[in-house]
């Protein structure tokens, strides 16, 4: 007998606003929200999910609708009333750990609201034995007042099963009226997914996205452990783990880098996770390469909350847990060895890739057996601080030449004495390269310009110059900082100024601000050496640095921090401080805060391109160049044999000296 069309109101219970902060606050993030939803598949016993993504060249968060589709068991109406609709339902405590053999992923009964931070309308469809329940669940109807409890009617439609819906059995989620003004980005999605769930998983259910399945992502390794496949490791007794890792020839996708662990067969560590090894000197430049998978079941075996250690969203993993504790410690030396070994290996890798090349190799061949020793050490270190692709061969010819024109022979001491730190030295190179030092002299003049700016600047200092022009100084510190955005930091890029945090978030594509309204603006944002996000705050000479100053910094870092990673917050104004002593050890204490004098800015600007002239003053095109290589390599004999000369050279009488007053002029007259 055919089914009939038949109308039902479901109800849900809803406490204030649970729903809201359950599904839009815990799934901000549209690929934690779609693979929750995904997860959900995979506990109705489906063997294929498909996810529709609206294109962006059609995307309209108004009529554009993203749909998650399964073949799993569907559902009667009567299980939507008593189980779908019930949320904090936990289904292994219930009895329903497993599902046709599958270990059940979810617990906590609320993953079914990610589609709220994606949309503010979830249409559910499911469907099985030829009948198919229809609701609609809407934010705006489900939302109550805060301090009481509310059962909110669902209007449902219960009929025969659509010839539009694709398989016996399953459940279509539609999600519509978008929340997000930008468009999915599809690629960076796919990787996503392929990532929070095992290829266990996804072997079992299939699963599509745009019609096209996900798959592991094609990477290029330069080196991987083990080799292929994975390693199985016993932390401790009844912690056993599967495990791969590996760098890649090139920069990652953000999606791909670090460690995701992975527990039955879902995402419980959110990648990028590097064990927190990222902040560290080895760290910097590998985490960009490196990508893995940990397998670790047994931290989620049981059903009661007390043997829960993964967050409600799958983020993250209680790692003070004690059965935790051993696999972070683990995890933690496993990445600090890839990253050493990774170093040692580009370096060597580095160095061999220079001298194969004939071009160079003639050319270390020519030195002395002491100066290619160093040439070697130095690429070597190169190779460590990740200097690649065409950066190779300009720097290594940067080194090779410091050697060949001997007048460099301080510079040449100064690079041995950063060799212990193979970034220090790949930025010394880079410099050397980068300006030229070896051969231009109009460097040389850019250099004096730029003593001369610092010499304005400092004057400007001196005077207590305002942070801004104003109707009595058209001269101030904010304008000449962002004509010479150098003067703060040589190594910093400057590429912000003074602008509201909201407008530059709303730049990175933020929409979505929790306080859209907020007024508070920076003066200055710039990158680090490391890529990472500076904060600049300034005021002028004569300013005392306040509490409300520091809490105004911290403020912009903060809101900035939600859309890109502020590694450093910096304050620059006068030595005066109106804030407690505790506060100012506090924060001159901090690795992510640094409180600059203006003299010391000037100071350390001054002595930078001090350094700089003193080395270009060193002209390789002078015509008395031969001769200031010969004292060079006489001064190299001296300091490495003693001062003897010798009877040839005694012979040859004084050596050079600084002013040459003719052969036949004496000194006397």
């Amino acid at each position: 007998m055919a089914a009939e069309t038949r109308a039902r109101d479901f109800k849900i219970t809803v406490l204030g606003r649970t729903l809201e902060h359950l599904g839009t606050q815990m799934y901000k993030r549209r690929d934690v929200a779609i693979a929750e939803l995904v997860a959900n598949c995979w506990d109705a016993g489906a063997k294929r999910v498909d996810i529709e993504i609206p294109r962006a060249e059609s995307y309209s968060p108004t009529t554009s609708v993203l749909t998650v589709t399964d073949d799993g068991s569907g559902m009667s109406d009567e299980e939507i009333e008593k189980n779908y609709l019930v949320i904090g339902r936990n289904r292994r405590s219930a009895g329903q750990g497993t599902v046709d053999g599958r270990r059940v992923m979810g617990r906590k009964g609320v993953g079914k609201l990610a589609g709220f931070g994606l949309a503010r309308t979830m249409v559910v469809t499911t469907w099985r034995g030829g009948e198919a329940c229809t609701l609609t669940l809407d934010a705006k109807s489900l939302k109550t007042d805060s301090d009481h409890t509310e059962d909110v009617a669902i209007p449902g439609v219960i009929a025969p099963k659509s010839s539009e819906l694709p398989h016996l059995s399953g459940t279509r989620i539609e999600m519509k009226d978008l929340k997000h003004k930008s468009p999915v980005g599809i690629e960076g999605l796919n990787r996503s997914l392929a990532r929070r769930f095992s290829a266990t998983v996804r072997g079992e259910m299939e699963i599509y996205l745009n019609g096209e399945r996900v798959t592991d992502p094609d990477i290029s390794f330069d080196m991987r452990e083990p080799a292929s496949g994975d390693a199985a490791t016993e932390i401790e007794p009844g912690q056993s783990i599967k495990w791969w890792a590996g760098f890649s020839h090139t920069v990652l996708p953000k999606e791909l880098q670090g460690f995701t662990v992975i527990v039955n067969g879902k995402t419980a560590q959110a990648p990028p996770y590097f064990f927190d090894v990222e902040g560290t000197a080895s760290g910097q430049h590998g985490t960009k390469y490196l990508t893995g998978v940990i397998e670790a079941d047994y931290l989620d075996t049981g059903s009661d909350d007390d043997s829960d250690r993964v967050s409600t969203d799958r983020q993250e993993i209680d790692w003070d847990d004690d059965v935790s504790v051993p696999l972070k410690a683990w995890g933690d030396a496993l990445t600090r060895k890839l990253l050493r070994e990774r170093i040692e290996q580009r370096g060597q890798k580095l160095k061999d890739e220079v001298g194969t090349n004939p071009a160079f190799a003639a050319r270390i061949a020519r030195l002395d057996r002491s100066s290619a020793k160093q040439v070697d050490k130095f690429l070597e270190l190169l190779g460590k601080a990740g200097t690649e692709g065409d950066r190779v061969d300009p720097l290594a010819d940067t080194i090779l030449r410091a050697f060949e024109y001997r007048q460099f022979h301080d510079f040449i001491a100064e690079l041995d004495v950063a060799a212990s730190d193979p970034l220090a030295l790949q930025q010394a190179v880079e410099y050397m390269h980068d300006w030229k030092l070896l051969e231009s002299r109009a460097v040389l003049e850019v250099v004096r310009g730029r003593l001369d700016i610092i010499d304005k600047f400092y004057e400007l200092i001196v005077d207590d110059a305002p942070e801004t022009a104003s109707s009595k100084s058209r001269e101030n510190l904010h304008d000449l900082i962002a004509d010479y955005p150098w003067l703060i930091n040589p190594e910093w890029q400057v590429f912000s100024e003074e602008k509201r945090i909201t407008t530059k978030l709303r730049d990175w594509g933020r929409e979505d601000l929790i306080d859209p309204a907020y007024a508070g603006r920076y003066d200055f944002l710039a990158l680090s050496g490391n890529g990472e996000l500076v904060v600049i705050e300034i005021k002028r000479a004569g300013h005392a640095v306040t509490t409300h100053d520091l809490y105004n910094l911290e403020e912009y870092a903060r809101r900035l921090g939600d859309a890109q990673k502020v590694g450093l917050m910096a304050f620059i104004s006068s030595e005066k401080f109106e804030i407690s002593s505790g506060l100012r050890a506090s924060w001159e204490q901090r690795e992510d805060a640094a409180l600059y004098s203006w003299q010391e800015i000037q100071t350390r600007a001054r002595t930078y391109y001090e350094h700089y002239r003193a080395i270009l003053e060193g002209d390789v095109e002078d015509a008395h160049f031969s001769r200031k290589e010969r004292e060079v390599a006489r001064t190299r004999d001296v300091l490495e044999g003693g001062a003897y000369r010798g009877v040839h050279l005694r012979r040859d009488g004084v050596g050079p000296q600084d002013v040459d007053y003719g052969a036949n002029t004496d000194p006397e007259n």
